[in-house]
């Protein structure tokens, strides 16, 4: 039994991976290589590369980083997995430009190249302000930002 709930989440865990790198459809699109346009309800997964990720390596030190990459993606990864059974559309990105736009056209943007954001998860209803979470109290954070 224990080993059949093992090969469940593993699958499941897959799918959920393979699903977070597609690329966004709907509402929501790339405006250029490092933006990302969010009108749709969802959560935007901000996963850091390139330069950023470079930036966080040397702020963190060479030592540090390889343990503190695999906290963050496992962090991420079982977030992921809460959203993904709550019906959250989940978009994974690297873009470091988030340009939010609330559903009475209102835009809110996010500029992830300040150095306070690392591995970040925003939860978006259209309605209001993104909420950006706690990665490690992501129920709250889907209860402040209004997901029923």
């Amino acid at each position: 039994m224990i080993v059949m709930k093992r090969l469940f989440l593993f699958i499941f865990t897959a799918f959920v991976l393979a699903s977070c790198g597609q690329a966004p459809t709907g509402g929501n699109t790339a405006a250029s290589s490092d933006e990302l346009v969010i009108k749709d309800t969802c959560a935007v997964i901000f996963v850091p590369a390139g330069d950023k990720l470079a930036s966080l390596k040397s702020a963190f030190g060479e030592k540090s980083f390889p343990g503190i990459l695999q906290f963050n993606n496992a962090t991420i990864t079982a977030d992921s997995l809460f959203l993904a059974s709550k019906g959250v559309k989940i978009i994974r990105t690297s873009a470091t430009q988030l340009h939010f736009i609330r559903k009475n056209g209102e835009s809110l943007y996010i500029n992830l190249n300040h150095p306070k954001y690392a591995w970040e998860i925003f939860l978006f209803t259209g309605l209001g302000d993104p909420v950006k979470a706690d990665l490690g109290d992501i129920e709250t954070a889907y209860e402040e930002a209004g997901f029923k």
